[in-house]
């Protein structure tokens, strides 16, 4: 095992790649990003469960409509935002702006 590294060790770029990984590891913007799209631990399922019931009971009883001015621009724009995302999303799955490349076999 050893061996192994020692032959990295000595491969140009090496160390300047594991160098960079390292740093881009403890930058802090990337630690919030590890951390915040995690997927959710077995402690976090019970929260989730609960909220997603809040959820339906405030879609039955329609208190999801007893919201100030300002939440419902906040939610309108966190909308806009998924929905913003999803379309460029699509853009670089198809690779193009508009429709997808159909070849004439």
């Amino acid at each position: 095992s050893s061996g192994i590294n020692a032959e990295w060790s000595l491969r140009p770029g090496v160390s300047k790649l594991r160098s960079s990984i390292t740093t881009l590891v403890r930058d802090p913007q990337v630690q919030v990003a590890l951390r915040e799209l995690a997927p959710p631990t077995p402690k976090e399922f019970p929260a989730a469960v609960d909220s997603i019931v809040k959820t339906v009971e405030s879609f039955q009883t329609m208190r999801f409509l007893n919201v100030t001015v300002g939440r419902a621009a906040r939610n309108a724009l966190t909308s806009v935002e998924v929905v913003c995302w999803f379309f460029v999303g699509e853009i670089i799955g198809r690779r193009s702006l508009v429709g997808y490349k159909v070849s004439n076999k």
